[in-house]
């Protein structure tokens, strides 16, 4: 119906108005976070999955070189990217041609709307001010560590791009083009914060210092990097960045990206 109503506006156009073509957002959170990343990519054997990944998108647009915005999301979604998706964040009409920007944010929102995400969960991101919940499990040789980490960071994925370079998105006049916001769940377990980066999970692991099972951000904050093997959580010379708990908080920035492998540049606000 959505689509129906949004062509129906191409029959009211005039003639000197430019073409009209439909542009829909998606996101999703591909297989390491709808069924988890196997331990055959861990460098130390463990293995991961996503309970939850709670995530509020919010600012999504496309724009051209000279700043006019073609489309805008009007206020702010919640999803749960473990469920199956890709899932449609929005959906509008713009001219067809090409724009030059695709910038989306991960951010705090306390008037966002729920999509295909629990009412308790919704509530549990806004509790929390939180853009992105992430709640799981460690496995390796029968030992388990769980996981639930708030972040409320607030970051804009600004001038994205395809794989390959291919800046922003080219609208085809009357009709649709899809544009998928990836989010990338390993990230968090990235032992560089950029370069050649390999997941590990065992100083996660290790960071449960009650042996409770669970690992949560203020134990990963007693961990220095500084007491980690040589040669892993490199910081690239991000000196503020000395404990585990910052350098999983600065990788979480990294997760938004656009149509799959394609990267954007994230820019804290």
């Amino acid at each position: 119906m959505r689509n129906t109503l949004l062509f129906a506006a191409l029959l009211t156009i005039t003639a000197c108005e430019p073409p009209i073509s439909v542009v829909k957002f998606t996101t999703w959170g591909e297989d390491f976070i709808e069924t988890g990343i196997p331990a055959d990519k861990f460098e130390d054997g463990w293995s991961v999955k996503f309970s939850r990944f709670l995530v509020i998108l919010r600012d999504t647009a496309i724009a051209d070189s000279t700043g006019v915005v073609g489309a805008q999301q009007p206020g702010a979604k919640a999803f749960d990217l473990t469920k199956k998706g890709p899932v449609e964040v929005f959906a509008a009409t713009a001219p067809g041609k090409a724009w030059d920007v695709v910038r989306y944010a991960i951010a705090p929102d306390s008037n966002a709307d729920a999509t295909n995400i629990e009412a308790s969960d919704l509530a549990l991101l806004k509790s929390r001010t939180a853009s992105l919940i992430a709640i799981g499990t460690g496995t390796k040789a029968g030992v388990t560590k769980s996981f639930e980490w708030s972040f409320t960071s607030n970051t804009l994925y600004d001038a994205c791009e395809r794989a390959g370079g291919l800046k922003g998105i080219t609208l085809v006049p009357g009709k649709e083009v899809m544009v998928q916001l990836t989010v990338h769940g390993d990230h968090f377990f990235y032992d560089q914060l950029s370069g050649d980066a390999k997941l590990r999970f065992e100083p996660i692991a290790n960071a449960d210092a009650n042996n409770d099972g669970k690992v949560t951000l203020d134990e990963l904050a007693t961990v220095q990097l500084t007491a980690l093997p040589q040669g892993q959580y490199g910081t690239t010379g991000a000196s503020s960045i000395r404990n585990l708990r910052e350098f999983i908080t600065q990788n979480m920035r990294t997760v938004g990206h656009f149509e799959g492998e394609g990267e954007c540049t994230p820019k804290s606000r």
